[in-house]
C-alpha cells in the first residue's frame, strides 16, 4: 500500500487479492469459489462500482442462492442465462466464458442475463474476459437485466488487470484498513500450540528442535517466539504520509 496526498492510498493488486479472498473465506466461501469471486471484487473496486466501498455488503448478498445453477436457452450465438436471483459478481465468470466458446466457434456472441441481483455490477465481465483475448461490453437495462457481447479482441493499453499492476487501486485510507482489520478473522488464531508446529522445524515439550539439521544456524535460532504464551504484535501504522 503507498499512502498519497489526500485522504486516498494506493492499494496493490497482491494487496487487494489478498484481502478479498480473506474476506471470502472468513464468511465460508469455499476455495473453489472465492478465485472467480475475488476477481469480480477487484475489478469492480477498480472500475468504481460498488469495489471496497460496499465490499461487505455485497459479500453478504453473494450467499443467496450462489448454490443454484444458472439455466440457459436461445441458441448458438444468442443465449439467455438466467441467473436465478445470484449476485452479479456469481455469474460473472459464467457469462465470460459462455461469450468466449461463442467467440471461437462463431465469431460472435450475445449473453442476455436476467433475474439478476445488482445487475450494474455485471460490468465486470468486460475486464474478466479480457484473460482470453477479447473484448465485450455490457449494456445493462432499467428492468435489472443485462446484455454482454464480446466486440472483438482485446487490446494491451486497454487491459484492465495491466493498468492496475501498474497503477494500483486508489482508496480510501480509513476503509481500507477497516476491511485490512476484518480480513484478519479468516486467520487461525496465534498460540503457543500453533507456533511449535509451524515453519521447518517443531519444538517438542523437552525443548529440542524436531527436524532441525545440527548445523550452526540450527544452533542460533531464537526460540523465544515458540516458548512465550502470548505474543504482542506490532500495530500497523495507519497515518496518512503526505508526499513532499
Amino acid at each position: 500500500m503507498t499512502a498519497v496526498n489526500g485522504p486516498d492510498c494506493i492499494v496493490s493488486l497482491r494487496e487487494a487479492r489478498i484481502v478479498i479472498d480473506r474476506l471470502l473465506q472468513w464468511k465460508g466461501f469455499p476455495a473453489g469459489r472465492r478465485p472467480a469471486l475475488t476477481e469480480a471484487g477487484l475489478y469492480s473496486a477498480s472500475l468504481g462500482l460498488s469495489g471496497f466501498e460496499r465490499l461487505l455488503d455485497s459479500i453478504d448478498v453473494l450467499k443467496i442462492g450462489i448454490e443454484r445453477h444458472s439455466t440457459l436457452s436461445g441458441d448458438e450465438t444468442d443465449l439467455c442465462l438466467d441467473a436465478l436471483g445470484k449476485h452479479a459478481w456469481a455469474v460473472a465468470e459464467e457469462v465470460s466464458d459462455l461469450l468466449t466458446e461463442m467467440d471461437r466457434r462463431h465469431g460472435k456472441g450475445c449473453v442476455n442475463v436476467v433475474n439478476l441481483v445488482a445487475a450494474e455490477e455485471l460490468a465486470v465481465v468486460g475486464p474478466v474476459i479480457q484473460k482470453h483475448d477479447l473484448d465485450a461490453h455490457i449494456e445493462i437495462s432499467r428492468s435489472g437485466t443485462a446484455v454482454a457481447r464480446v466486440v472483438g479482441p482485446s487490446a494491451p493499453q486497454g487491459n484492465e488487470l495491466l493498468r492496475i499492476c501498474h497503477h494500483g487501486i486508489p482508496t480510501d485510507h480509513e476503509l481500507w484498513f477497516e476491511l485490512f482489520d476484518a480480513s484478519n478473522a479468516a486467520q487461525a488464531p496465534d498460540t503457543k500450540l500453533s507456533r511449535l508446529h509451524t515453519g521447518p522445524v517443531t519444538l517438542a515439550e523437552d525443548g529440542t528442535l524436531v527436524g532441525a539439521e545440527n548445523g550452526e544456524e540450527d544452533h542460533d535460532m531464537d526460540i523465544s517466539l515458540l516458548t512465550e504464551e502470548f505474543i504482542e504484535e506490532p500495530v500497523m501504522k495507519k497515518e496518512k504520509t503526505n508526499a513532499n
